[in-house]
């Protein structure tokens, strides 16, 4: 095999025990690396060190964890023991917990290298973890030594074929030399006072990786990371093709002729409204069309429970319950404070792959996105996450509530969706001697014929009622807003409709 061969092969990856870690690091640790993870106090370091461990010897690997501090081992299990990861049974086997605090205080650095090699040896480790490197740092005068050290041990473990991981305490520069010694850096943060969790590879030696900042929670898994949608590769396109001659109705005759028979299979489309407009039954009436023509349905949302939303639907004549109890329609509510967007869009994604839905319902694009998220980040956030769901051949429906709750501006919290979806639904009230009116229009349909006249709908026992032409909607913007008599509407008959738009932007 000549250098071109060998330089192709690919490099042997060790996992980090945390799927979207191993995802950012496109496969996990490179065997025999040494590498630094650096956080503040409480940032789940300690964690991920045991994480990598334990995945490590269940694969079938060996592993020795050593600590620098002086916190007993048996303390450090009881914190231990409520994750998933832990087993008992392989400590002292697979695993081995080393204490070096003593030996570094008796021994010096010298007498600390002799230890992390003999262990590395004589358990035949193929993980090592030390915990506490900054105890090591502050006992040698030295900062020349300390960078040797550093460097010593990442060439004994490299020709070990041992991947070697150091826990220490957040350095003050990133610059600091001594990052130069290992393969690669990640950074543990905790900030802000919802506590949010980030994480970022700031160095990998030789190595591709997801840059700039994921966030991750500590749950009973260990850290489970979630990296930015937007940085994630593009999907290939699924192996069924968009058919245009196709449509995804409401069941609402009217609306989906305005549609030009209904949505276009696998886009994305937007629902503006105020409060109580109808924008959560104009998307349960989608989805309980879709699961009539065997086409499963997912509601994802942030305030209506499963209960509420079956027996809200059955107040307007549409009868949920079977479908929901079939399966071809799964009801999802989640509360979104203190749950971080990244966190619910890849449970959204899990949902999608697990119930292979066609026809999805997110019931609030503020709760999904949050506070928490950069304004700056929104649009490509939402970007990626349609597309991955295009990919998977989902149609999906978005619902966003507007400021204003009369009159016909358009104003929302999150700016920028026009251009991201291909369909902008508006519903909206009008106010006219002391009655409301709903009205609703599209104002835009992606690659699509539609009618952009303005209708009048209502909301009653019998479901939405969709106006049959814009004549209502215009007596009510007009100040007409009164029933029209038949000798007028037969002189309006002859008025030509307005005609229908293409929208190709």
């Amino acid at each position: 095999m000549n250098e071109a061969e060998q330089s192709e092969e690919p490099v042997r990856r060790v996992s980090t025990g945390s799927s979207g870690l191993d995802t950012i690091l496109h496969g996990g640790w490179a065997h025999g690396g040494t590498y630094m993870v650096t956080g503040s106090p409480g940032a789940g370091k300690t964690i991920l060190g045991n994480q990598l461990c334990f995945s490590h010897v269940a694969s079938g690997g060996h592993a020795v964890f050593v600590t620098m501090l002086s916190e007993s081992h048996e303390r450090m299990m009881t914190h231990l023991r409520r994750m998933h990861f832990f087993r008992r049974d392989v400590i002292g086997q697979s695993l081995h917990y080393v204490s070096g605090y003593a030996t570094l205080k008796a021994e010096g650095l010298d007498g600390l290298a002799r230890l992390l090699y003999r262990s590395v040896r004589e358990h035949q480790a193929t993980v090592l973890v030390v915990d506490g490197l900054l105890a090591v740092q502050e006992s040698v005068g030295s900062a020349l030594a300390f960078r040797e050290f550093l460097h010593a041990l990442g060439v004994h473990n490299a020709l070990a074929g041992c991947t070697t991981l150091l826990l220490t305490n957040q350095q003050e520069s990133p610059a600091d030399p001594q990052f130069a010694m290992v393969d690669g850096v990640l950074m543990l943060e905790l900030r802000g006072l919802r506590a949010v969790r980030t994480l970022e590879v700031t160095k990998l030696r030789g190595e591709a990786q997801l840059a700039g900042k994921h966030t991750f929670h500590i749950t009973d898994n260990g850290l489970d990371v979630y990296p930015r949608l937007e940085s994630l590769p593009p999907l290939p396109p699924g192996p069924e093709q968009p058919d245009g001659k196709r449509r995804l109705g409401f069941g609402l005759t009217r609306l989906d002729e305005m549609l030009g028979g209904g949505l276009i299979p696998r886009s994305s489309t937007l629902v503006f409204g105020s409060p109580g407009s109808g924008k959560t039954l104009l998307g349960l009436h989608f989805l309980a069309q879709g699961a009539q023509q065997d086409e499963p349905g997912l509601y994802y949302g942030f305030m209506e429970t499963s209960a509420r939303l079956v027996e809200k639907a059955a107040g307007v004549g549409l009868q949920l319950r079977p479908w929901v109890d079939s399966g071809r329609l799964v009801l999802k509510t989640r509360v979104a404070t203190e749950t971080l967007p990244d966190a619910l869009a890849y449970e959204l994604l899990g949902l999608v792959e697990h119930h292979r839905v066609r026809r999805l319902v997110i019931d609030g694009l503020e709760p999904l996105v949050q506070e928490t998220m950069d304004s700056r980040r929104i649009p490509g956030f939402l970007t990626a996450l349609t597309h991955r769901l295009r990919s998977r051949g989902v149609t999906v429906l978005m619902t966003q509530q507007t400021h204003v709750l009369f009159g016909p501006r358009l104003e929302a919290k999150l700016e920028g969706l026009e251009a991201i979806v291909d369909n902008i639904v508006f519903l909206r009230y009008v106010e006219l001697r002391s009655q409301l009116y709903r009205m609703l229009s599209i104002l835009k349909m992606r690659e699509s014929d539609y009618e952009p006249a303005l209708r009048e709908f209502s909301i009653s026992a019998r479901g939405i009622d969709v106006a049959e032409t814009f004549e209502s909607a215009e007596a009510i913007l007009t100040g007409q807003a009164r029933p029209l008599n038949m000798k007028t509407r037969r002189k309006k008959a002859g008025r030509r409709m307005p005609s229908r738009r293409r929208s190709r932007s």
